[in-house]
């Protein structure tokens, strides 16, 4: 029987380096080869003998006399995640409002970067009899592992159907814990694979949704932000911000007190004995004695005159009595064994390490195999974890771990580590995973690293620091005065810790002073102090907030510092402290003052809460998405009801659009006429900075419209050859005036030459109730009902069903929406224009108006649980429709008969539009050079002959005929041109339309576009 043909993958290439090496040393193993095909190495092992596949999956470890068999073992990696997840194209930015992304389809693809490493895992499963997958055991790494399960059944479906794809549990890559995993192979868990698929929806919908709104509208109202990218949001990079906020707004809106305190010292002999020193502190016996200085019970008080009084009645009592002395043991408690949180804290404390870097480097120590894996939650060890064999290998190290391992070892100092709260189930706490000198290790900050993991491992295995406390009490008038010392008896896991542990003794040991005895104070004073302001928040403290308010996971805490710093949010200085800048201020007070507090952890601390349910297996992904999103929704339209109090909060950081004028240059004065004053505007545009992405005349930066007297600015949109001020067609000193708030709009003319109209305020301010959104705003988008430049229609934006063209192409992102244009309405596809989709039926013009509102349902004949389809709402024109409909009617335009038959709504078939093709080459009849389309509708008609290098289409209806057959047959009409397009059809009649040369002909009325879009054939 030929060997089990294993594919093994890896999350980096250095596991899988690691692998290759312990399977090649299993005995009777040979390497047959090892080579780099495109994106990663592949090495290959056969005779790796290891108990049979067949006899996994329970994750459990497999008895020791169930018999090896051989397996030859591919052994891969990948670089992370392999697919990415973002919205299609008709949800870009400028396409629909940000709304919208809390309810879009998501569509996963592979990243040009990743599509080499898609495709060689689809070729080395093809030869796989099985799948073992050796990526990091967290949630991350099991959702990892579900994107190379998926791409591996793609290239062999045996795998899922045979139930033959395994996941090693595994910690460190030493031989020892691989081969354990060999023996205890599991399955994914598909509970965290969901978990992280909720998290991962969620934070990209809002944070997308977010990030939009706040970037389109800061840009349009405050300088600085047109060419700085985007202003980013993110639910746990958002709270993180707020601790870095709160702490500065704490120390900014600190108002010092004055308080005063009384101090008093008093000196004993080494005895207890009292020492009767004069006025000078000369002593007047010969024993040694010693200064105590001892703390006002009370500690302060803000009243000057009360501690004055006080203070007085102490000096007028002259001594003071010794009224307790007590004595404790007291044990410095080891610490609990290392997470990645305590790691981090540790790390920024002593090293001063940021934990972005130390995640970094640590991951490298566990890569190379020095450390054992650095991102666990576990704060405990198994029952089973060999502490001693461990601790020996320390003891043939040089120096200082090799003297305390010997240590360790002897006189009975070993003591089990104590148990942590918290155990992820999936790996040990953080330990070395070999003994090696620190010195050896080139990389400094590796080595600083290494050597805290080793003394915190060490540290945990020692006995606790043993002391003796000592507290001493005086009473002098009404008031108490305290000391405290303290001796340390047994340092114990302080020897290894140092220098970064250390114990505060205080004043030592006090002397035993008797019960009783009398005491004239060396000195007594009172002392005036002020209360300081906290200090700006440290990484450790950053770090200890996000992890009690569940704000990002162990793995990801240091990826979300990192974040607000390079969103420039924030700052940290080189004592490791955070200082907000003026942006991050900006944006936590803006949000906090509509009453959302975002930056806040409760919202986030939910959904990790729901997140940890679902790794659980209490809830299920869809069960917590739709309330966590609803949620977020509703938050958001708070935000976009309330953006004024964002543009009061950012103003008071920056400066509005267009106040600095050295950065702007006069274009032209006396530009436009102002809706406000009714001044003109001056048309200024920003120097530098800019790129003109299509040409033209943008490439100096953006355009904007000021208007002095009322101190506004209104950006223009960019990337246009010219703006100019828009007139009435028919009187060129006549202005175009918006009707919403009478600014004179402007034409904007685009590098093709065509041209649009906005209107400054209303592009600056799109106002709600004319479909006005966060996203740009053209009068195209306007749905105003009697201005003749607002082509806009009220849910416009919502999707009505999905392309059935862009669905027949294989491409799922086509959304068919309601568009209103000088011909009326239709229904055309998101991904609609002259060489995209050409889906488009055309509604009756007898509808005065054609919406989408709350009355508006769903089709339930037509929709299902995996598709809606949405019904419109018809406003007739008065006297326009037969008696029987009403002036309203709400129906589909798929499935309703009746009004398609009555309004002649004709939805074109998948074959009856395509993308526009031209033919470029010669050919004959039915050369591959000519491409036809042939349609027909109970018709018998015979279609044309197609010309040399064109592209013809037919269509018939009601006619006696039959379809056009084979490639080059066009319909019954004109002949294109050599290299022209031409599209011939039967009308009613049998009468062929006219070809045209390098253009496209409706055959209905022979106008330059597709007879399905053809606005004539709703007036026949």
């Amino acid at each position: 029987m030929a060997p089990i043909v294993v594919l093994n993958v890896a999350e980096k290439p250095s596991v899988a380096r690691a692998l290759a090496q312990v399977f090649g040393n299993t005995p009777g193993s040979r390497q047959s080869q090892s080579h780099r095909s495109g994106p990663a190495q592949i090495f290959e092992i056969e005779n790796v003998n290891f108990p049979s596949l067949y006899q996994q999956g329970s994750g459990q470890i497999v008895p020791n006399n169930v018999r090896n068999e051989p397996h030859t073992m591919i052994i891969s990696s990948v670089r992370g995640h392999l697919a990415s997840q973002d919205f299609g194209p008709a949800y870009g930015w400028s396409r629909c409002p940000p709304q919208a992304l809390f309810d879009a389809p998501i569509n996963t693809e592979y990243s040009q970067e990743m599509q080499p490493l898609e495709r060689m895992l689809r070729d080395l499963s093809r030869r796989a009899s099985a799948l073992i997958l050796w990526l990091d055991c967290d949630r991350e790494g099991e959702a990892i592992s579900d994107e190379v399960r998926t791409v591996c059944i793609k290239g062999n479906p045996r795998l899922q159907s045979q139930n033959r794809i395994y996941r090693a549990k595994f910690s460190t890559v030493l031989p020892g814990e691989i081969q354990r995993a060999l023996r205890s192979l599991g399955r994914i868990n598909e509970h965290f694979v969901q978990a992280v698929k909720a998290r991962s929806e969620h934070d990209l919908r809002v944070g997308a949704a977010f990030t939009r709104f706040q970037t389109l509208r800061l840009q349009k109202k405050f300088d600085g932000f047109q060419d700085s990218g985007v202003i980013s949001y993110g639910p746990c990079q958002f709270p993180t911000l707020g601790f870095v906020v709160e702490r500065w707004a704490r120390i900014e809106t600190f108002v010092p007190e004055d308080f005063w305190t009384i101090e008093m010292s008093i000196r004993l002999n080494g005895d207890g004995s009292v020492n009767n020193s004069d006025q000078n502190g000369n002593s007047n016996n010969n024993q040694q004695s010693r200064p105590i200085k001892l703390t006002w019970k009370r500690g302060r008080l803000y009243d000057r005159a009360m501690t004055m009084a006080l203070c007085d009645a102490c000096q007028e009592a002259g001594e003071a009595v010794v009224t307790s002395l007590t004595g404790r043991p007291k044990n410095k408690w080891r610490p609990v064994p290392l997470a990645t949180v305590e790691l981090q804290k540790r790390a920024s404390k002593y090293l001063r390490i940021g934990s972005e870097e130390l995640m970094q480097k640590a991951e490298e120590l566990y890569h190379q195999g020095f450390i054992s894996y650095p991102r666990t939650e576990t704060e405990k060890f198994r029952p089973e974890f060999n502490h001693h064999t461990l601790i020996q290998s320390f003891q043939a190290v040089a120096g200082e771990f090799g003297d305390y391992a010997n240590r360790l070892l002897s006189d009975n100092n070993f003591q089990n580590p104590r148990a942590g709260q918290n155990d992820d189930n999936a790996h040990p706490p953080i330990t070395p995973a070999k003994a090696v000198d620190p010195q050896t290790i080139a990389d400094p900050t590796q080595r600083k690293i290494y050597t805290l993991v080793v003394k915190h491992y060490l540290a945990c295995c020692s006995r606790d620091a043993v002391g003796r406390e000592t507290e001493l009490t005086l009473r002098i008038a009404s008031e108490e005065f305290v000391a405290k010392g303290l001796m340390i008896l047994e340092r114990n896991w302080l020897d290894i810790y140092q220098p970064w542990e250390k114990w505060y003794t205080g004043q030592g040991e006090l002397p035993r002073a008797r019960i009783g005895s009398r005491i004239v104070p060396t000195s007594l004073s009172m002392n005036a102090g002020q209360t300081s302001p906290p200090q700006l928040i440290s990484e450790v403290e950053l770090i200890a907030l996000m992890d009690r308010n569940g704000i990002g996971t162990d793995a990801t805490i240091a990826q979300h510092i990192t974040t607000i710093m390079d969103r420039k949010y924030a700052e940290k200085d080189g004592n490791q402290r955070f200082h907000p800048t003026k942006l991050g201020i900006a944006l936590v007070e803006g949000y906090n003052s509509m009453g959302y507090q975002l930056n806040k952890p409760d919202l986030r601390r939910e959904m990790e809460s729901e997140c940890n349910a679902v790794a659980a297996g209490r809830k299920t992904r869809d069960q917590i998405l739709g309330p966590v999103l609803s949620k977020m929704l509703e938050c958001f339209k708070i935000v976009n009801a309330e953006v004024h109090k964002l543009d009061e909060a950012v103003a008071r950081h920056f400066n509005h659009l267009g106040s600095d004028s050295s950065q702007y240059r006069v274009l032209q004065a006396n530009f436009t006429r102002c809706g406000s004053c009714n001044g003109m505007t001056v048309l200024k545009q920003r120097t530098g900075g800019g790129s003109n992405r299509g040409g033209g005349g943008d490439s100096g930066g953006s355009k904007l419209l000021q208007c002095a007297p009322c101190s506004k600015s209104f950006l223009m949109p960019r990337y246009n050859r010219e703006v100019r001020p828009g007139v009435n067609p028919n009187n060129q000193q006549e202005p175009l005036i918006c009707p919403i708030c009478q600014f004179q709009v402007v034409e904007c003319v685009k590098d093709d030459g065509g041209t649009y109209f906005v209107c400054p305020q209303c592009f600056s301010d799109p106002p709600e109730e004319h479909g006005g959104d966060s996203t740009d705003f053209p009068c195209t988008k306007c749905t105003h009902p009697t201005c003749s430049l607002a082509k806009g229609t009220r849910g416009g934006d919502v999707e009505i069903f999905s392309c059935p063209f862009c669905a027949s192409s294989g491409n799922s992102a086509g959304k068919v929406c309601l568009k209103r244009g000088q011909h009326g309405y239709r229904l055309s596809c998101s991904n609609g224009g002259p060489n995209n989709c050409q889906f488009t039926v055309w509604l009756p013009k007898e509808a005065r108006e054609i919406v989408i509102d709350d009355s508006t349902g769903s089709c339930n004949r037509c929709s299902n649980p995996n598709r809606v389809v949405r019904q419109l709402k018809f406003i007739w024109k008065p006297g326009s429709v037969p008696p029987h409909y009403d002036r309203e009617l709400c129906a589909c335009v798929l499935c309703d008969e009746q009004l398609k038959n009555d309004m002649n709504i004709r939805i074109p078939a998948v074959n009856e539009v395509n993308y526009r093709r031209t033919g470029n080459s010669a050919g004959g009849r039915g050369s591959q050079s000519s491409n036809s389309w042939g349609s027909s509708s109970n018709n018998n008609s015979r279609g044309g002959r197609g010309n040399q290098g064109s592209t013809s289409w037919s269509s018939s209806n009601n006619s006696a005929g039959r379809p056009g057959r084979g490639i080059g047959r066009g319909g019954r009409g004109g002949r294109g041109g050599r290299g022209s397009t031409s599209w011939g059809g039967s009308s009613a009649n049998g009468r062929g339309g006219g070809g045209s040369g390098g253009s496209i002909q409706c055959f209905s009325c022979g106008g330059p576009h597709y007879a399905n879009a053809c606005p004539n054939r709703q007036q026949q």
